[in-house]
């Protein structure tokens, strides 16, 4: 396993965060177990998010604090004066506002005031809670955006290497003069059809490269077959893992005629299925 691409995967992110499946949380913490840079990464990972939670967080008004700390006295969640050590909140009325209530008592406007502000203050703190959250979700969901698209260059970055590398084992064969390269076109109902055999003349190495093949079904394999003095010889079956592009090496043929290739039951047979010809070459 690469260990460097599966920090980068964004699995650790997500295992932190509680995103991650029950199977991907049981590989992780196995990993984290026997690999000590998978351990750190997660700790790095928790450090970070613990960091965030502290730099989001908002402290509440002291006047919030204060109506909180009365409703915990309120139904007894809390001993008595245990609040005297809020800071307390100096409440000063506005002159429009002292005219406006001239007819109401100092003590009446105070409480008012207070009980506008305090309002207020637990108005404030709820918008600034949301704004957080919001702010948390959004980057959130831009890291999950990054990760995701991390994960499709990398996706199409491995593509394209292994296409490169198949197009160097194609060329390395093609280079060497030993190589003989017969081309086997579709038969008349499959004109579309096209692959390559690469013939070794010394070593009598085979390799094969199903150019314009489709897909076999499901339990169907493309199997190779050397025409030698008139009968067919199988040279082995088109490993089903493999890409089309994908130059396979097959069974050594010391001599041939032409090749052809059949659509087969999977693991091959000993003859071939004439009716499920897909392309031949001759040599």
């Amino acid at each position: 396993m690469d260990i460097e691409a599966y920090i980068s995967s964004g699995i650790i992110e997500s295992y932190v965060l509680g995103l991650a499946s029950e199977e991907e949380v049981s590989i992780l913490n196995c990993i984290r177990k026997h690999n000590s840079a998978v351990d750190e990464a997660v700790i790095e990972a928790e450090k970070m998010l613990v960091n965030l939670a502290e730099i989001q967080a908002v402290a509440p008004p002291i006047p919030l604090k204060e109506k909180i700390w009365a409703r915990l006295e309120d139904e007894n969640l809390v001993a008595k004066n245990n609040s005297a050590h809020l800071a307390p909140t100096v409440i000063t009325s506005s002159n429009e506002y002292d005219k406006s209530r001239t007819n109401s008592s100092t003590e009446e406007q105070t409480a008012q005031i207070v009980s506008v502000r305090s309002y207020g203050w637990a108005i404030a703190a709820s918008v600034l809670f949301v704004l957080s959250a919001g702010a948390n979700l959004i980057f959130y969901q831009q890291q999950k955006h990054d990760r995701q698209m991390l994960a499709q260059t990398n996706t199409q970055l491995d593509s394209k290497q292994t296409t490169l590398a198949v197009l160097q084992d194609k060329w390395a064969l093609i280079q060497n003069p030993a190589i003989k390269t017969i081309s086997l076109k579709g038969i008349e109902t499959k004109p579309d059809l096209h692959a390559l055999v690469y013939w070794d003349q010394q070593s009598k190495a085979v390799y094969l490269s199903l150019e314009h093949m489709p897909v076999p079904p499901k339990g169907k394999q493309y199997q190779l077959w050397a025409m030698v003095d008139g009968q067919p010889v199988s040279a082995g079956v088109f490993p089903v893992a493999a890409s089309n592009q994908m130059v396979s090496k097959m069974l050594d043929v010391a001599k041939a005629q032409a090749f052809a290739i059949t659509l087969e039951d999977e693991g091959g047979k000993p003859s071939p299925t004439l009716t499920e010809l897909c392309v031949m070459g001759n040599i």
